[in-house]
This record gives structure tokens, sequence and C-alpha cells, in this order.
């Protein structure tokens, strides 16, 4: 049997990396060899450390992100494609077209061209577009 893949967003690693919901990270370490960590969400990531404040304590988080999952996923030419078609598909919904973000687009693609399901808190978004298995680890 195949395992299945798991592609967390940037909010559910956030989540993770901050240790305060006990439920999630038990599912992060259950599911460790499962879970790959997209270019999309590292870009968010170093992003977010880039621009803040307190760069030597978010600098010491991701590296020991960056242990747990030492392989980053390219975000290749055929993910690149998924991504496209995601977004245009949500832009033809005229007139109740409701985009999502863009590096949503991008992470909903990547899964999409992974086989892969996404793991969000953020379902509402992710819900939108077709074909994509999205789950919510962080419900009550």
């Amino acid at each position: 049997m195949i395992a299945r893949i798991y592609l967390p967003d940037t909010n559910l690693i956030s989540q993770f990396l901050l240790g305060r919901d006990v439920r999630l990270c038990e599912r992060v370490e259950k599911y460790a060899e499962q879970l790959y960590l997209s270019a999309i969400v590292w870009s968010e990531l170093r992003y977010g450390v880039e621009k803040s404040g307190n760069l030597p304590r978010l600098v010491i988080r991701l590296a020991k992100l960056r242990e747990k999952f030492p392989e980053v996923e390219a975000f290749d030419e055929h993910a690149a494609w998924w991504a496209a078609n995601v977004r245009a598909y949500l832009a033809n919904l005229k007139p109740n077209a409701q985009p999502i973000g863009y590096a949503d687009c991008l992470l909903a693609g990547h899964a999409l061209a992974l086989g892969a399901t996404i793991i969000t808190h953020n379902t509402r978004e992710f819900s939108r577009v077709p074909h994509l298995e999205v789950e919510d680890w962080q419900l009550a």
C-alpha cells in the first residue's frame, strides 16, 4: 500500500513550530515520514523570518524544522502547470469567482502535482479547488 503524502501549508507549520497545539504536534510527529515541505511554504517561512525583528530566534526554529524535514520538495514545471490551471479555474467562476491567494494557488497546484493532501486550518479556501484533498489537523 502506498502511503499518503501530506503537504502542510505555512500556517500549519507555523503553529507546529510554536508548539502550543499538542495534538497537532503529535500528528506531525506521527506522520513525519509522509510530510513533505513544499518550496512554496519554505519560501513563505524564510520571508517571515527575514521581515521579522526577531531573526536569531526564528532562524533557530527554521533550522530545527529542517532537521525534522531535511528535504524541501521542489516546485517544478508539472506543479506550475497544475497551479496555473487552479488559478484559471477559480478566476473563471464568474460572476461568483472566489479566488484564493496566489501562494495558496501555488501550494494547491503543488499538492495536485504530487498527489498529496493539503493539511491546513484554512479549509474554506482550499476546498474551492476541485480534486484537491484537504485535511484540518487543528480541529477540536
